[in-house]
């Protein structure tokens, strides 16, 4: 008698689209999670996209949580920072939602080059990434967000400039001579100061209205 061989069924990796890396099934809920809470806050029509690299390790990080004010020092700052810029002021409202409300209503939005956390200790991993992300990006922005402009934020994003120009987009780029917006660390008030300004004079420039 024949002894048949049992197959065993081995499971097919997952891959995060907002990443191109293999994933967990909480690593894809978080995601889906990150994205629901921003498309509540979404602009009809966005005037200014702002675009940084990845979005912070800690869910209470992040930009578009709804509920308290970030717990980590540097994502507290670039809240503060961005809406200052924005002028709209933090110290306005209580409610974190209420801020996030305010920044949609005048047409802004904030998004990821890569939509999860990445460990930037990894030489070269954000690289890798956005070289298999880009395509991705260029219709993220041209199809569905579809802004009036962009505002890079982070040094690291020089090369996404580059790339968003030679396809095209180099007209809708908020930036100033010397390359994207450098990011200020919570501790570096200077530094802040000059990401205020900075921020907020592109926005007069560019007029930044979604009508």
């Amino acid at each position: 008698m024949s002894q048949m061989t049992a197959e065993i069924a081995v499971p097919r990796p997952m891959y995060c689209d907002g990443c191109t890396r293999e994933a967990t099934p909480e690593h894809l809920r978080r995601r889906v999670e990150r994205l629901e809470w921003a498309s509540r806050f979404r602009p009809v029509r966005i005037g200014t996209l702002f675009l940084t690299p990845a979005p912070p390790a800690e869910m209470e990080d992040y930009f578009y949580f709804p509920e308290e004010q970030p717990a980590g020092l540097d994502a507290r700052a670039l809240q503060e920072d961005l809406l200052e810029s924005c002028g709209i002021a933090p110290g306005d409202a209580r409610d974190r939602k209420v801020l996030l409300r305010k920044f949609q209503e005048e047409g802004y939005f904030l998004t990821d080059c890569v939509e999860c956390p990445i460990d930037f200790s990894e030489a070269g991993e954000f690289d890798a990434l956005l070289d298999r992300i880009m395509p991705t990006l260029v219709r993220r922005l041209r199809f569905s967000y579809r802004p009036k402009s962009i505002l890079l934020i982070s040094k690291q994003l020089t090369g996404v400039a580059k790339a968003l120009g030679a396809m095209g987009l180099e007209a809708r780029l908020l930036m100033p001579k010397d390359g994207p917006v450098s990011l200020a660390k919570a501790t570096d008030a200077p530094g802040r100061t000059r990401f205020r300004a900075k921020v907020a004079d592109l926005l007069r420039e560019a007029g930044n209205r979604s009508e």
